[in-house]
């Protein structure tokens, strides 16, 4: 048994006074945050290699309108640590400037603040923030999945004019009774996954309609005139798309992982580089800027689909949930090549194309489905590793 961070959602609807209060709350949390990019923004490696940053006391000494502000009292430390972050992240790049710490505008989809000295009660059906901020309705349907006494942090968040109250509790994950399913999983363009029983899984047909939703309000957008009121009204039509977009496409992902976790105690995959594939496509795309031929058509269109499916965010849920649960996931070297062994006796298919969905097997004359026997050939492989130790 482990102690595993795990964050709830739950929506809610506030007051008017509460809603000003909470946007004030953000502004003041924009503001700590801003005032750190500030100050970074004078580094210099020769001449200011250590900026001086300013803390929450300075801050509230130098504005005293901050001190009657709302906002819990360690939410501005959490500003500063939210910035340390980025600047770490930002000198870890090779490519600074793609990285570099930018202002937080009030014009951002995403608003929110942080609360590590939570309460760790519930008075009826509301969750008390603070006592300025008051408290926040639970519904039953939302109602608190882990105890209220192992609650670590809370934070509030405006998405698209919703508000969210997520709390994140410290919760002992115990592992799953042992499962007997054994499968092995491709991963691909045609299929989004492959299983080695023969199983294909993809998006549902709503997903589709989600992105040409996202394709039409962006197409709107690009026909009215930036700053004006109509092209803002606009800019919010769209982000609520994608965000509808994104929360479907991870419930999706969630449910998923959560069944191949539930019935399977081995699990093998093929390691992706997805940044290197859609970035050797956008490469081959880019050059010269001559109109595209049909290959490069193609191209384009698979570096879409790649990064519309989401693999890694799908990996990702699958490696934290098999470390919780007590499965085994092994990852096979993404230069394996599975698509073109003969699971039956080995033969190596050299010349096998990325059109070619199905092909014969030279040595033995087994009809292959090319993803199935992928999925077959890395389980089997995953399998060795496993056993070798490595």
């Amino acid at each position: 048994m482990t102690k595993r961070k795990i964050a709830q959602r739950i929506p809610f609807t506030p007051s008017k006074t509460q809603a000003q209060l909470l946007e004030q709350c953000f502004g003041d949390r924009r503001f700590a945050y801003n005032q750190q990019v500030e100050a970074f923004n004078t580094y210099d490696k020769e001449t200011n290699p250590n900026p001086e940053y300013p803390n929450v006391t300075d801050m509230k000494n130098a504005n005293g309108w901050l001190s009657d502000s709302p906002i819990p009292s360690n939410a501005l430390s959490n500003a500063i640590m939210d910035f340390r972050k980025a600047r770490s992240a930002y000198f870890r790049k090779a490519d600074y400037e793609k990285h570099r710490p930018r202002f937080a505008s009030r014009n951002d989809n995403i608003q929110s603040f942080r609360n590590t000295m939570p309460i760790r009660r519930m008075d009826g059906n509301r969750y008390p923030l603070s006592k300025k901020l008051g408290s926040v309705r639970i519904r039953k349907r939302d109602r608190l999945r882990y105890p209220i006494e192992s609650l670590s942090s809370w934070t509030v968040k405006r998405e698209n004019r919703t508000y969210y109250l997520v709390l994140l509790f410290d919760v002992d994950v115990r592992p799953k009774p042992p499962a007997e399913g054994c499968i092995g999983i491709d991963l691909g363009v045609k299929d989004f996954l492959t299983l080695s029983t023969g199983e294909k899984i993809n998006y549902p047909t709503r997903l589709r309609d989600l992105e040409e939703k996202v394709k039409r309000e962006q197409r709107r957008l690009s026909h009215r005139k930036k700053g004006a009121s109509n092209y803002i009204r606009q800019k919010q039509k769209l982000a609520k798309a994608y965000a509808k977009l994104r929360h479907y496409r991870d419930d999706f992902q969630h449910q998923l992982s959560h069944r191949l976790i539930e019935e399977n105690q081995f699990i093998g995959m093929e390691t992706l580089m997805v940044r290197n594939m859609t970035r050797k496509a956008r490469e081959r795309l880019d050059a010269d800027g001559k109109p595209m031929r049909n290959g490069q058509a193609r191209k384009r269109a698979m570096n879409r689909s790649i990064l519309r499916d989401g693999w890694s965010g799908l990996v990702d849920k699958l490696s934290y949930k098999a470390e919780w649960y007590g499965r085994a996931l092994i990852r096979v070297d993404r230069f394996y090549p599975s698509s073109k062994l003969c699971h039956e006796c080995g033969y190596k298919y050299q010349r096998l194309r990325l059109s070619e969905r199905e092909w014969v097997c030279g040595h033995c004359g087994t009809l292959h489905d090319r993803d199935v026997n992928a999925a077959l050939n890395i389980r089997d492989e995953a399998l060795r590793l496993n056993g070798s130790g490595e």
